[in-house]
């Protein structure tokens, strides 16, 4: 993956930020997959650990969700998770363990109500912010 912006069709940005309401008051995880920086699919997975400031999702459940990707011929383009109560930045914990450089991290904030999605980029323990378009359909 490259520098370029990631693009999120409207109707996968919705469900992306109502899998976040439906976990609250838990973090909710989930893929976004797609080619070409351009996201076609997104996999809910569901956040084992019930917590509010972190979440896990078994090595079974991911492999199951990548051989589903690698099947219909797409690549994870961003891991996706939610902040219930806190700001879209992510914390020491989100970026110690985001598995690679080629894959950004979207966060869902519903702090002060409305939901803020944000997008990174992260290289080993930093990060950077990423601009993205959500592409409505005419």
């Amino acid at each position: 993956m490259n520098d370029k912006q990631i693009i999120i069709p409207l109707s996968i940005n919705n469900q992306m930020i109502e899998h976040g309401y439906s976990a609250l008051p838990y973090e909710a995880c989930g893929l976004l997959a797609g080619n070409r920086m351009k996201v076609q699919s997104i996999w809910q997975l569901e956040n084992e650990w019930k917590s509010d400031r972190r979440f896990f999702v078994s090595k079974e459940k991911v492999e199951g969700a990548l051989n589903k990707i690698k099947q219909i011929n797409q690549e994870v383009l961003a891991i996706y998770h939610s902040h219930p109560f806190t700001a879209p930045i992510p914390s020491t914990f989100d970026v110690r363990n985001h598995p690679t450089t080629n894959v950004k991290m979207i966060i869902v904030s519903f702090k002060g109500g409305s939901p803020s999605v944000r997008c990174y980029r992260i290289r080993d323990t930093n990060y950077e912010e990423c601009l993205f378009c959500i592409e409505t359909t005419r």
